[in-house]
């Protein structure tokens, strides 16, 4: 009696049924023909995106509002290149991600034909594992690895490229599972560490995106109370990793590794909860002092003291780490958080942000901000020269989940990851400066087809603002006198108001707050995304 056999294209069914995949996020070309066909007939809805950085991004978004690996279809290399510097931005996020890649035909891989490349060679940039199928009967063990490795720690994009002949093959090999992964246990050894925290003389807790991930922010806040901590968070905000409004909040830690060094050096103990102390610049000095003892949690084991020389490191779940902590320490974890201080009282920071003078503008991106729920919106920013303005309302406001700049530093992240983390049941709010949004443009597109109430604010002064400052900074020199090159767009000046219209936008350019409000309450109701023009001419 023959074994039953499947098609691959039965396969990628099985596959999007087994693990309950909702949505495929991709952008299509011709040797994904045969997985589109697949797809069709699955129970996955197709999320098209116009380029390949917005489809990633929203995947990276939509993970980010469910907690579960999204899966992306790209085209053969060429388009598994475009879409590289927002993978790049969700493996340093820590976002997990199933990218497949279609490749031609397997007959003629041999011949280096047109659309191939060297696949894998170039996804091992920015993903954890990749793989290319040989043959049909591959195609089962090899999904099933890479849908398990995204979600094992540390969480990352995973990449697997498919020729395009084997969705049509047939193969014997058919069985998918659902793999539950269960959280790391945490050994006796963890006295060791708490017996190291209670004897510090001056304790700073340094919070990575894996706090906010594993949903650790209140155990955090209590530990830190309790043992006299400070707590510092990256100089990127992936997601919520503190409560800002705590006074164990100090801060985020600068961008430049002297200035890190300064503020670790205040300190004989540091605790850091992740993966990195991430800067900017360099600037000759290490970021951590070597008289620094420093003690890691982290949940991957490719990440222990992989940037510095720790003196102790547990792998486990961040969560359970803490709590086990807490509890060892006479700490109760799930404490209410106690002693937070209240937000800032809007007319203070309306005082601090006046409706005139030379920066009025800024009263604008607050009325944005005061009309959202700060314990449910999501605020998601991009590098711009904005973003330091943003990040101060909104930590005064006490917005708990917020999204500073890419990690990875690739433009083009923002407006997609907020459609993304709309599609998965959140209310996103975007802040971008007018050159800047220039990266992602397609992603307003796939919010008006997909009908989601995203806001995206624009800031527009015709230049590249944050440049400009960096450059002036690092030279020692001055607006007035510095001959820039490269960074003005203001001739011909950009329609971005017929740009946004025309990809299925609302478009506004409010002249008060008052307006901004009304805009505002109109947008939630809106079946379709909002752009908010803000005028930031200096």
């Amino acid at each position: 009696m023959s074994k039953p056999t499947k098609t691959g294209a039965e396969l990628v069914q099985d596959f999007v049924a087994t693990n309950e995949i909702d949505f495929v996020f991709g952008c299509p070309g011709t040797t994904e023909t045969t997985f589109l066909a697949a797809l069709a007939e699955s129970k996955a809805k197709y999320v098209l995106g116009l380029t390949e950085p917005t489809v990633v991004g929203m995947a990276a978004g939509y993970a980010l509002a469910t907690g579960r690996t999204a899966m992306v279809s790209l085209h053969t290399y060429p388009g598994l290149a475009s879409g590289m510097f927002n993978i790049r931005n969700a493996q340093l996020a820590g976002i997990p991600l199933f990218i497949v890649n279609g490749t031609q035909d397997s007959h003629f891989l041999i011949h280096n034909p047109v659309l191939g490349g060297p696949n894998t060679e170039l996804a091992a940039t920015a993903t954890k594992y990749q793989y290319e199928v040989r043959n049909i009967d591959e195609l089962t063990v090899a999904m099933q690895r890479c849908w398990v490795q995204a979600g094992l720690q540390p969480t990352e994009p995973v990449f697997l490229s498919v020729p395009m002949d084997f969705m049509q093959g047939s193969t014997e090999r058919i069985t998918f599972k659902k793999t539950e992964i269960l959280d790391d246990s945490v050994t006796a050894s963890i006295q060791k560490v708490a017996d190291k925290l209670k004897g510090a003389k001056k304790l700073a807790i340094i919070t990575d995106y894996a706090v906010g991930w594993d949903d650790a922010v209140r155990g955090v806040t209590n530990l830190a109370a309790g043992l006299g901590a400070d707590i510092w968070a990256p100089p990127f905000h992936v997601q919520g990793a503190c409560d800002m409004l705590h006074p164990t909040f100090k801060g985020s830690l600068p961008l430049t590794t002297s200035a890190v060094r300064e503020v670790l050096e205040q300190y004989d103990t540091a605790l850091l909860l992740g993966d990195k102390i991430d800067t900017f610049t360099y600037t000759g000095d290490q970021s951590v002092p070597p008289e620094l003892t420093l003690i890691q949690v982290t949940p991957a084991t490719p990440q222990l003291g992989f940037d510095w020389p720790v003196d102790m490191g547990v792998v486990g779940d961040v969560a359970a780490t803490v709590n086990a902590l807490a509890n060892s320490l006479g700490i109760d974890p799930n404490a209410p958080i106690a002693d937070a201080e209240q937000p800032a009282d809007i007319a203070d920071l309306e005082k601090k942000y006046p409706h005139s003078g030379p920066h009025a503008s800024s009263a604008l991106l607050l009325a944005v901000l005061e009309m959202l729920d700060t314990e449910s919106a999501h605020v998601v920013t991009e590098g711009s020269s904005e973003d330091e303005i943003v990040q101060d309302m909104a930590v005064s406001m006490g917005f708990r989940n917020v999204y500073f700049s890419p990690r990875g530093g690739g433009l083009g992240w923002a407006m997609p990851l907020s459609v993304g983390l709309t599609l998965g049941g959140k209310q996103a709010v975007c802040f971008v400066g007018d050159g800047g949004s220039m990266f992602s443009l397609p992603a307003i597109w796939s919010a008006a087809t997909l009908k989601l109430p995203v806001v995206f604010v624009v800031s527009v002064n015709h230049e590249y603002r944050l440049l400009k400052d960096l450059w002036v900074n690092f030279m020692g020199t001055d607006f007035a006198t510095t001959k820039f090159v490269g960074l003005d767009f203001n001739d011909p000046s950009l329609d971005l108001d017929g740009i946004m219209r025309g990809f299925g936008a609302t478009a506004v350019s409010p002249v008060d707050a008052d307006e901004v409000r009304t805009v505002m309450a109109q947008a939630k109701d809106r079946q379709g995304p909002t752009v908010i023009f803000v005028n930031r001419e200096r």
